[in-house]
């Protein structure tokens, strides 16, 4: 059986296709972001997504 593919070549494939935004023309890079989300008996889980950062949003999650 072939084993799955790890984030670094996910991101690596993702990256290698050059992709830009559409509205400030910067290239799209990918990073893992980590949500804290409360849960049902006041305990944090941690929720993961790959996420696309451009001139656009990186002030929304590199404050």
């Amino acid at each position: 059986m072939a084993k799955p593919a790890g984030f670094g070549a996910k991101i690596a494939n993702r990256e290698k296709t050059g992709r830009t935004c559409p509205v400030c023309g910067q290239p799209i890079s990918y990073v893992k972001h980590y949500e804290s989300v409360k849960g049902s008996a006041g305990s944090n889980k941690f929720k993961q997504k790959v996420v696309g950062i451009c001139g656009c949003n990186k002030k929304d999650y590199f404050e």
